[in-house]
């Protein structure tokens, strides 16, 4: 009993090592909470301090940055900022940065790694949302950097699985005339990898897995041209890119560049699918299976120094492009500042295995404007010829560069002036031109020898049912300059061109004539004419003297007198020689009446042809050959014009007695069997075309078989008598 007494209070005494114990654990706990209360007390206002001060630094004194708000949740690992604006210093120190303003309304940031952030490692974070963005580029740096720091991806590397910004919007330019606009962005990221590794990973685009971007009213300034667009909108998950309502619109007038090119386009919508905007950014090359345009509205105004080559222009943003398939849809183009002011309506283009590079625009790479293939087909198209006297027009246009094909239809020139306004207006006589086809056709047309050299090289081009019309006033001198309708302009034609068969269907030539001696016009129609030529072409390669263009055609001359006609001529040949031969059917000499009367106040009161041959050598210098005329009771009478009649008075039927009796043969062969022939002599106006010169030999040759003396005939068929502009 004594011992269990004295032993039970000291076994129930504190000891002094577990009463020291206590106080440590109190005082640990006290100081976790003082530490815990000092961080949520003083760490936001720290940290918010910490970044104003490194902002400062780190820009050299050129930035300065407040926060209106600053709130961390260590805890749920989430920053919270309100009213952020970074602004330029007024005069900074330095100048090796862009003059930005900055306002952010809020940034939220949340699932940030704590203890990657301490251990310098990459940060992973669960999203980061920047609402009501505001930026504003004022100026870029005027020098660079003195010491320039590695990219802030590898300062501070980050793993984001989502990023969004919202309600963003800048511009660029002075803050009273920005040459840039932005009202509205909305943006998104997946998956942004903002590391070393994330920059050099070729399936991310800027760093990210897939971005969803979505710009309202975007306008800039470029070129003097105002650039703007109501809606773009970028996928990499839908690999597109869409474009609405986009517009270029051209400096005003005298301003701009003098001579720089000059466009209006409104593109109401454009669309790039399967697009490898990852390609793109680490590759330089742009690749998409599909661009469509639909509807766009384009006037062009040409440089006067002609632009480099496509693949140089855009040579800064794609060192190659590769589009699968390019389709244009009802399309408006107008060149202007052109004198011909050509538009076309209503055209429908279709583009395949476009390569858009140094290789692709080669002209050994079969290729036609940088696409394996062109199909186009098209509404109505305008020009002006020798403005404004031709309109022309061409209602449909159909071409396929695989195929070699090309279809004009419905072809018109349509002059406004009559002929004698027309030398009033050029000051000599001038011959009007009226023409309407059904169709032109166009067989084995080399396009890219067309694009690449300017260069036509066709293998047979068809005119089906061709209406000319040629109207003239004889009042008036004859042009200073001479014709280019001749042989020997093709010499001079700056367009190399190769037609290896050129074919005229169901044609018709219709001429007009007003001469000097009365205000009455004479008229001549040639009608079902089917023409053949071959090797018309000014290379020297294929047209020489023993290759020449050859030809022949058949016509009816008013209708009635059948006419095969065949042609040879060397092009190239500087002297302008060539061959014509052919003969006339049987049929009365009458149906030359509505030209000749009107004209030259002679009518065929009677004769019948049986048959007309004839073989023409032409030159520059003149006219030489042979006509061969069989007819019978040929006689002929003259007029004077007096009053507004055709009249025969004494004297002239005196006249005509005695030329039907003395000087015309009204008979060929004679009763006696002798056949006379006729000698085909004048001299060549090189002012004139080269139908000219062949009329005036059939002239000559016909006055002269019927006994006209061939020096009088020949004087007869190039007389020049001329009479002041009306």
């Amino acid at each position: 009993m004594p011992t269990q007494a004295t032993t039970a209070p000291a076994a129930i005494a504190p000891s002094p090592h577990r009463r020291w114990g206590r106080w440590l654990l109190v005082g640990l706990g006290l100081l976790v909470v003082g530490f815990a209360l000092a961080i949520w007390l003083g760490l936001d206002p720290w940290l918010r301090r910490t970044l104003e001060k490194q902002v400062a630094q780190k820009t050299h004194g050129q930035y300065q940055l407040t926060i209106s708000r600053l709130k961390t949740n260590l805890w749920a690992r989430t920053l919270h900022l309100r009213g952020v604006a970074l602004h330029p210093t007024p005069r900074p120190l330095a100048d090796t940065l862009p003059r930005v303003q900055l306002r952010l309304a809020r940034l939220d940031l949340s699932g940030v790694g704590l203890l990657a952030l301490l251990r310098r490692q990459t940060v992973p974070v669960d999203s980061l949302t920047l609402d009501s963005l505001q930026v504003a580029v004022l100026a870029l740096a005027r020098r660079p950097a003195p010491h320039p720091t590695p990219p802030f991806y590898q300062q501070l590397p980050v793993r984001l699985g989502y990023l969004a910004l919202r309600h963003a919007g800048g511009s660029w330019g002075p803050a009273a005339a920005p040459v840039a606009q932005l009202p509205s962005a909305e943006v998104v990221a997946h998956e942004v990898l903002f590391t070393s590794a994330g920059a050099t990973d070729t399936q991310r685009l800027a760093f990210a897995a897939a971005w969803q971007v979505l710009l309202r009213y975007p306008r800039g300034q470029v070129g003097g041209h105002t650039l703007a667009l109501a809606k773009a909108r970028f996928s990499t998950q839908r690999k597109s890119l869409v474009l609405d309502s986009v517009s270029i619109e051209p400096p005003a007038p005298r301003q701009g560049k003098p001579g720089a090119t000059q466009v209006a386009l409104l593109l109401p919508h454009l669309r790039f699918t399967r697009l490898r905007a990852a390609t793109w950014q680490h590759q330089h090359r742009f690749r998409a299976d599909s661009l469509v345009v639909q509807q766009p509205r384009l006037a062009f105004r040409p440089p006067v120094v002609a632009p480099p080559p496509l693949w140089q222009l855009i040579a800064p943003l794609a060192r190659r492009a590769d589009i699968s398939h390019l389709l244009i849809n009802d399309a408006f183009m107008a060149i202007t500042g052109l004198r011909h002011q050509p538009v076309a309506r209503h055209i429908y283009a279709a583009g395949h295995a476009i390569r858009v590079d140094s290789l692709g625009g080669q002209a050994d790479q079969g290729r036609v404007l940088y696409a394996r293939n062109w199909t186009a087909r098209s509404g109505r198209l305008t020009a002006v010829f020798q403005a404004p006297a031709y309109p022309a027009s061409i209602e449909r246009v159909a071409l396929d560069t695989k195929a070699g094909t090309l279809r004009l239809t419905g072809l018109a020139l349509r002059p406004v002036f009559s002929p004698a306004q027309l030398n009033q207006r050029s000051g000599h006589q001038t011959t009007q031109l009226r023409v309407y086809m059904t169709e032109l056709r166009a067989q084995g047309l080399d396009f890219g020898l067309l694009s690449d050299h300017s260069h036509v090289r066709i293998a047979r081009l068809t005119a089906e049912s061709p209406w000319i019309g040629l109207s003239s006033d004889g009042r008036g001198p004859l042009g200073k300059r001479p014709s280019v309708i001749t042989p020997e302009a093709m010499r001079k034609l700056h367009l190399h061109m190769e037609v290896g068969r050129l074919d005229l269907r169901n044609g018709t030539i219709a001429t007009r004539y007003r001469g000097i001696e009365t205000p009455r016009v004479g008229t001549l129609n040639i009608n079902r004419l089917n023409a053949t030529l071959r090797n018309v072409s000014n290379n020297p390669r294929h047209q020489t003297m023993t290759h020449p263009l050859t030809g022949s055609a058949t016509a009816y001359v008013q209708g009635r007198s059948y006419l095969q006609v065949h042609l040879t001529a060397p092009l190239l040949d500087p002297e302008g020689r060539h061959h014509l031969w052919g003969s006339f059917g049987a049929s009365p000499l009458s149906i030359l009446n509505p030209m000749v009367t009107p004209t030259k106040l002679l009518a065929f009161k009677s004769g019948e042809v049986q048959r007309i041959a004839f073989d023409m050598q032409a030159s520059r210098r003149g006219v030489a050959g042979t006509m061969w005329a069989s007819y019978t009771d040929l006689k002929i009478e003259f007029f004077k014009y007096k009053e507004g009649e055709l009249k025969k008075p004494l004297f002239t039927r005196l006249t005509n007695g005695l030329l039907n009796g003395l000087v015309i043969r009204d008979n060929n062969p004679r009763p006696s069997g002798r056949f006379v022939t006729g000698d085909m002599r004048t001299r060549r106006e090189p002012r004139n075309s080269v139908f000219s010169a062949w009329r005036q030999g059939l002239i000559s040759g016909g006055l002269h078989s019927v006994g006209v003396p061939q020096k009088m005939a020949q004087k007869l068929s190039q007389s020049q008598k001329t009479v002041p502009l009306p």
